[in-house]
């Protein structure tokens, strides 16, 4: 049997005790665009994207630019069929909030209905992007002092 040699972190990480004061709200926490596809995009396509842009869902809108719902990694994974299309695949119930909220109440509302991403709307209703439970874990690691800048 071989050993295998473990070798020492370049650099030690130091981390802060206390919390760091504050205040987001999810405008502020989107981290570039969100993929957005049509109602009839094959789900190989939507596969395609959600690899290349390394991203939990797609939004899913009808010819009017509508947001109808969300395709997950999941949901690619359950649906199986061939020629199988967004629309086929798509969670049809999505959970949003508007841009002014706070990253806390994000938080709130994906722990209790056990969803990973809440689609961020305007003041209009519109779709402004999606933010994901993993950006809220490193929201909240950085403003801690536990994941360094």
């Amino acid at each position: 049997m071989t050993a295998l040699a473990m070798s020492e972190p370049s650099r030690r990480l130091e981390f802060d005790d206390e919390p760091t004061p504050v205040v987001a709200n999810l405008g502020g926490l989107m981290r570039g665009r969100s993929v957005v596809v049509a109602e009839d995009t094959p789900l190989d396509e939507v596969r395609r994207l959600l690899v290349e842009y390394r991203v939990p869902a797609v939004a899913v809108v009808d010819p009017d630019g509508h947001l109808r719902g969300l395709v997950t990694r999941t949901d690619v994974l359950r649906v199986t069929q061939p020629g199988a299309r967004a629309i086929d695949a798509m969670s049809g119930f999505v959970f949003a909030l508007p841009a002014t909220a706070p990253v806390e109440k994000a938080a709130a509302l994906m722990a209790y209905e056990g969803v990973g991403q809440v689609i961020v709307t305007s003041a209009r209703g519109t779709l402004l992007g999606m933010v994901s439970a993993i950006d809220i874990v490193r929201y909240f690691a950085l403003v801690t002092g536990q994941l360094p800048r």
